[in-house]
């Protein structure tokens, strides 16, 4: 029997994963390939039921057009959020739509330990029947901070610095594991399944515990040299600003309009450091806010202003379509997004007003579907795991 090639079905797959169903001559005008090899990759695939036929359109010559979509439950993922303020973590199936999830909350301070990693993936494993088990594929990590051309991690704000994250885990868990910055994963699920689609100049920012940037021009993800494009939140914002940063500076972005900046300086103002009452939660600042509490819409205010300078720095220098915000920030969406895009506006001269700030369509889900992408993506390089998720294909896919 011939082979199929493993860039063949990579194209058709990546196709699939972000169009809810798709004609095979979509499929062939959008991955690029001949006819004849997209009807034999998708022989193989239907057969296997990685694919499946979900209609058929008439066309105006008659003849009938199947429909064709992803089979959801073909192919598992675990998929895992470092998301500085709480780890989360889901079982995702293969386009990323979540089956089971479990969470945990991180203190500010708190280092992580891959202990606590291990039990999370744990969680959300246990309770899976025996052949979704056999569907598991691989495990997609968003991770904050940046990772070096070694694969060493460092996120000072869960305590590492060049640690061998994916070394420790591999070490316990025998599924493939892929690895990748958060912000990098939080802008490839915008553009594969949120408000960046179509969109070759976006960034997304993540305003968290620290604040990061995934940046996307003429659809390429800037990485630099020692792949720490993004890093955002350790612009100096404000050169006069005694708030410490902890990449050890002050006047950071991320000291002042980060979750744990924000609440930092809540507790400072209202006097409730000196007091040791350190039980304050950004959300309660949002509340307090609306009810128009002074210190509450003081700390708002001041980081609705850092941030609108930054984002307007950003796009006059890189000019993007789109700004696409998340993470802590949206609970208090109502409070802080509208002071951000006045704050935008005035800081842009009048010929550059065109780039749109939204905030994320995709919740707070954003980085467990990213990483499940992450692992989507990654496993469509490895033939072994394409074999697996085309079971029981009779035709092995090579490279």
């Amino acid at each position: 029997m011939p082979r199929i090639a493993l860039h063949w079905v990579k194209s058709i797959l990546l196709t699939l994963y972000q169009r809810s169903a798709i004609t095979r001559d979509e499929i062939v005008r959008s991955t690029g390939l001949n006819p004849a090899s997209v009807s034999h990759a998708l022989q193989r695939l239907l057969s296997s039921g990685t694919i499946v036929k979900v209609g058929e359109l008439k066309s105006s010559g008659g003849r009938r057009r199947e429909v064709l979509k992803l089979n959801p439950e073909a192919g598992y993922f675990v998929a895992v959020d470092l998301e500085r303020t709480r780890i989360r973590y889901a079982l995702t199936n293969l386009v990323g739509d979540i089956r089971y999830r479990w969470e945990q909350e991180l203190d500010v301070g708190m280092d992580v330990a891959v202990s606590n990693l291990l039990r999370g993936l744990e969680m959300v494993q246990r309770n899976l029947a025996p052949w979704q088990s056999s569907r598991l594929l691989a495990v997609g990590i968003s991770c904050p901070g940046f990772i070096h051309e070694d694969g060493l991690v460092t996120a000072v704000n869960l305590g590492w610095r060049r640690f061998p994250l994916a070394e420790k885990l591999k070490e316990a868990t025998a599924l493939p594991l892929f690895l990748d910055t958060a912000c990098r994963a939080y802008v490839q699920a915008e553009r594969r399944l949120g408000c960046a689609q179509g969109c070759d100049s976006c960034i997304y920012i993540e305003i968290g515990k620290g604040i990061g940037a995934g940046i996307v021009t003429d659809g390429d993800y800037l990485d630099g040299r020692d792949h720490m494009a993004g890093e955002f939140g350790h612009i100096t914002i404000d050169p006069t600003a005694a708030d410490p940063c902890n990449c050890g500076k002050q006047g950071c972005l991320e000291a002042i309009a980060s979750s744990s900046g924000m609440v930092r300086q809540y507790k400072d103002v209202s006097g409730l450091s000196a007091a040791g009452k350190d039980h304050v939660r950004l959300s309660d600042i949002f509340e307090d806010a609306r009810k128009n509490e002074p210190v509450a819409l003081s700390v708002i205010d001041r980081a609705s202003k850092a941030l609108a300078l930054g984002l307007s720095h950003l796009i006059m220098i890189f000019n993007p379509a789109l700004i696409i915000l998340g993470g802590d920030l949206l609970q208090g969406e109502d409070l802080m997004v509208p002071r951000i895009k006045r704050g935008v506006s005035a800081h842009l001269p009048d010929f550059v007003r065109e780039t749109e700030i939204r905030v994320t369509s995709l919740g707070l889900d954003i980085g467990l579907k990213g990483a499940a992408f992450l692992a989507f993506q990654n496993s469509l390089t490895d033939p072994k795991l394409m074999n697996k998720l085309c079971a029981p294909l009779t035709e092995e896919i090579t490279a």
